[in-house]
């Protein structure tokens, strides 16, 4: 890569999380756009941090850094910078330099293109609206920004907000979208703001089939009509039990998605498996901790073999305990992650950067 020499004309840089759908996203049409709804939680402590950096004039359009280092990623930011160009043509004045790094790691069952495309997509939006003279209140900011996000990765457009959020048209809310998320605030039971979510690694390994392979298998899937209403019927489901501290609810639509999401896959032609002996033995070890010491406990996985293990704040010692004395030995050395429910994502502000009281809106060259 070519290094840009002169000073940045424009800077942005954010904090974005990763998302853990209660509700899955399976399966494309269009470009990027749902062929049913999803909701998901973003999480606290698994996180991507990314930095933009303008620049005029140069012959390299795009130097993008991974944790410190050139990466093989550039060619795919640069057709995803192509595509948001079509959106804001100031981009196209503009050589980048984008550095990026995440605090957990590959392949952990977190998704990591979510909080990637979603801290750039942030960068994107506040540079948009700095570039334009405009100055946007925060939701038109995330709007912006989670559309663009959706360009990415399609769940990267639901690690824009705090707490929940919805992506795609669904029949309860009149303002959902395919281009973008919406967060879900009103009425939400607080029980579902203790969420903590422990992450079991059972293999670290890259998956033997592409999630984006796997969309698109959906398109000629003989399940495909079943899954799109099942979908709309289970946000309706789990966005009661969230309404209303319902926990057995908001357990049985949970395991349930999850369950379906992976049948989906054995069911698909070709049909494969991402599941693990191991992901099985902890998913019985789960339910039969709940049945015997009646705590609510609950497992959702994404596209991958690893468990995201679901429970509340109150119950965290009990939990804990269980997982070090029944569940670590079905890891991959014993490897899992500890965290919660998100607060969202965070601008990083920079000394003498920008007024810090008004820190989405003052952005200067």
């Amino acid at each position: 890569m070519t290094q840009l020499q002169k000073e940045a004309i424009w800077t942005s840089k954010w904090r974005c999380p990763s998302n853990i759908a209660l509700v899955k996203y399976w399966g494309k049409r269009d470009f990027q756009k749902p062929m049913n709804q999803s909701l998901s939680f973003v999480l606290q402590n698994s996180f991507t941090e990314t930095s933009v950096d303008l620049y005029l004039g140069g012959d390299q359009k795009v130097e993008f850094y991974f944790e410190g280092l050139p990466s093989t990623f550039n060619e795919r930011i640069e057709n995803y910078l192509a595509q948001v160009a079509i959106r804001m043509h100031w981009i196209e004045k503009y050589n980048f330099r984008i550095h990026s790094r995440n605090s957990f790691p590959h392949s952990a069952g977190i998704a990591s293109s979510a909080s990637s495309f979603g801290a750039l997509a942030l960068c994107l939006a506040e540079l948009h609206f700095a570039i334009s003279g405009k100055a946007p209140d925060t939701p038109k900011l995330w709007r912006k920004a989670s559309e663009l996000a959706r360009l990415g990765s399609g769940s990267a457009c639901r690690s824009i907000y705090p707490g929940f959020s919805i992506w795609g048209n669904a029949q309860l809310f009149e303002s959902c979208s395919d281009d973008y998320a919406i967060p879900l605030y009103e009425g939400i039971s607080p029980l579902f703001y203790s969420l903590r979510d422990a992450i079991l690694i059972v293999d670290p390994g890259i998956k033997e089939v592409s999630s984006s392979r796997g969309h698109s298998l959906m398109n000629e899937h003989i399940y495909q009509p079943s899954r799109i209403a099942q979908a709309h019927q289970n946000i309706n489901e789990l966005y009661l039990a969230l309404l209303t501290g319902n926990k057995e609810n908001f357990i049985a639509v949970v395991e349930s998605e999850a369950l379906s999401l992976h049948a989906l896959m054995m069911t698909s032609n070709p049909s494969y498996l991402l599941l693990k002996p191991n992901t099985l033995e902890l998913i019985s070890r789960i339910r039969k901790f709940r049945e015997m010491a009646q705590i609510p406990v609950c497992f959702t996985l994404d596209a991958g073999p690893n468990i995201h293990l679901l429970y509340f704040k109150k119950n965290e010692p009990e939990v804990k305990a269980f997982i070090e004395s029944e569940l670590l030995g079905f890891c991959e050395n014993q490897h899992w992650i500890d965290d919660c429910i998100g607060k969202g994502p965070e601008r990083i502000l920079n000394i003498g950067d920008i007024n810090q009281k008004d820190n989405h809106l003052n952005l200067k060259p």
